[in-house]
């Protein structure tokens, strides 16, 4: 209080309003895996550095996108009578890539996410492998962020083992039961095609999940067939041309040069043994000198053996002045390969001129095999061929979209639920009710498993909204638990100025005050059940409510929160009888 030590007249202003509780946010997640890279303002970072974003775009700046697939093209004969030019067929990789997180923000974003996290545990790279412990360790680092609300793992699907897909899901729970802050947001695996629902349900029950905090996250079933197309570049894809008319034209080329419009000439150096001194290679005008032990000017050096010249050959070519720009040259064994470019491509290529007069170096009189392509109708074949190749993904990044939009546009209560995927083409697997009844409900272990399914006229839709413990009365519903989380959590730090007040009446009536104030306006916005406000909730603090004169003496200041919270209308009962005629 101010001491007045001068006549006059003074202001002093009186809070009498109760502290307001900011509402933290609910659908913010983390995205542990591998990125092709990591920079940040072109610097990079190390991994297990949790970084924010808020669009595809900057996941690309500050990650990369990730690995091209290795398709490849086969042209055959086409059978007879057909008026085709040749049996077009495009092959898959003989392994897919494993780094599932670039496609799997696409999805996120695609289905209403917004901002995020996303932390990189190591670089993608070809023939590359995942790994368990490195994914645990991202997991681990989430933990200093207190903004992120979700924990998804997307590549979990892609570990080797029932074991480490365990060790995964359970520190995803583990970490939101150590910090009640947060929902993990888990995928099931499918198995074989052949395997039955109650098959794949009762492997991800028993080998994929333990017991343990399982009010903590939701389990989504099936994969989904999506519109997104694998990654590939046209300038790797290669062709197997091994038609006999016109023959094999294109074999070994990429697809790539179907766009453009010329195949470059080529023509083979042969060195069958060592060069004489001063005898000459001509190419194209320019005179090439074998010189012992000089490599100057426009002199190749003679080696010790056919392979060492072929080296000094395809060395000078590439470097020349007056060869490099209009020819690559390529040593394999003791030939030097080479290959018309730039300006001298196409039927141009065909007249570079060769000439030897070593009788160990032969070459043909001229490059060959030049010629201009109007083929872009066999490109577009392949290209519309490679569109039709779109990835099956799991759920769960499709999920956190949704959670995130129904967020916004209804509210952490409302179930995630009866609302349709986009991206989607269908789900991988097509689930009956009877069988959605063997996912939903499980009276052993109460896994309950959340199907997403196609309806006719509507789409592809989220049909469950449990959470994993669909046992439990109080914790069965995922909006029941995701609303106590932002509730909780709110509270919890709006009430931090109270933190070394005096824990005095004057204390309590401002508390309760503030926490009245914030569950009254869920009340109202739909959140909590109660025609009246008392019958939605109730806030007790006082001494001798919740607290006792040990407790004040031990700085305890107890508040009791109960909340009635909406509960999802997951059975919907019509019950019609007859009516006899009245009149």
């Amino acid at each position: 209080m101010a001491t007045y030590t001068t006549p006059g007249v003074y202001v002093e202003e009186i809070s009498t309003l109760p502290a307001s509780i900011a509402p933290v946010a609910t659908a913010i997640p983390a995205f542990i895996g591998y990125t092709k890279q990591r920079k940040e303002n072109g610097v990079d970072f190390a991994v297990n550095t949790p970084k924010r974003i808020t669009s595809l775009l900057e996941f690309e700046q500050m990650f990369g996108t990730t690995l091209n697939e290795a398709f490849t093209v086969s042209l055959t004969d086409p059978p007879a009578g057909s008026t085709d030019n040749a049996t077009l067929t495009l092959n898959n990789p003989s392994s897919w890539s494993p780094y599932l997180l670039y496609y799997q923000v696409k999805m996120y974003f695609g289905n209403g996410g917004g901002p995020c996290w996303i932390v990189s545990v190591g670089n993608i790279t070809p023939g590359g492998t995942l790994d368990a412990t490195e994914l645990e360790n991202g997991l681990k680092s989430c933990e200093k962020e207190d903004e992120i609300t979700l924990l998804v793992i997307p590549e979990i699907v892609k570990l080797g083992t029932s074991a480490s897909r365990r060790q995964l899901n359970d520190a995803m729970l583990v970490q939101c039961n150590k910090l009640q802050d947060r929902f993990a947001v888990i995928d099931t695996l499918e198995g074989s095609a052949s395997d039955s629902i109650s098959t794949v349900a009762g492997n991800f029950r028993n080998n994929e999940v333990s017991l343990a905090n399982l009010k903590y996250g939701a389990a989504y079933f099936p994969s989904l067939q999506t519109t997104i197309n694998y990654l590939y570049d046209v300038s790797e894809i290669a062709i197997a041309d091994t038609r006999t008319a016109p023959a094999n034209i294109y074999n070994t080329k990429k697809v790539s040069y179907l766009n453009g419009t010329y195949i470059p000439a080529e023509g083979t150096i042969s060195v069958g043994t060592n060069p004489t001194a001063n005898k000459t290679l001509t190419i194209n005008g320019t005179v090439f000198t074998f010189k012992a032990g000089d490599n100057t000017g426009s002199n190749i050096e003679i080696g010790a053996n056919e392979g060492a010249t072929a080296t000094k050959i395809a060395e000078k070519i590439n470097t020349h002045a007056a060869t490099k720009d209009i020819l690559t040259a390529t040593k394999v064994g003791t030939t030097v390969e080479l290959d018309a470019k730039g300006t001298m491509n196409g039927p141009a290529g065909n007249n570079i001129t060769l000439a030897s007069n070593d009788a160990g170096v032969t070459v043909p009189a001229k490059l060959s095999g030049g010629k201009d392509l109007s083929d872009l109708a066999l490109y577009n074949k392949i290209i519309a061929l490679l569109k039709e190749k779109t990835l099956t993904l799991y759920p769960s990044a499709a999920m956190c979209g949704v959670y995130a939009s129904v967020d916004r546009n209804r509210g952490v209560w409302k179930a995630p639920a009866n609302y349709s995927l986009a991206m989607v083409n269908k789900p991988n697997v097509d689930i009956t009710d009877d069988e959605q009844g063997l996912l939903n409900v499980d009276a052993t272990s109460g896994k309950s498993i959340n199907a997403i399914r196609t309806f006719t006229g509507k789409g592809v839709l989220v049909w469950g909204a449990r959470t994993l413990a669909g046992n439990d009365n109080e914790w069965r519903y995922v909006p029941v638990r995701r609303l106590y989380i932002f509730v909780e959590e709110s509270i919890k730090k709006s009430t931090e100025f109270v933190v070394f007040e005096p824990n005095d009446a004057n204390t309590w009536v401002k508390v309760k005050g503030s926490i009245t104030n914030f569950l009254t306006g869920l009340w109202r916005d739909g959140a909590l059940a109660g025609a009246k406000p008392e019958d939605a909730f109730f806030v007790n603090i006082g001494l001798g409510v919740t607290m006792t004169s040990l407790d004040i003496l031990e700085g305890r200041m107890n508040i009791e929160i109960g909340m009635a919270a909406v509960r999802p209308a997951e059975f919907i009962i019509l019950k019609f009888s007859h009516l006899l005629a009245k009149s």
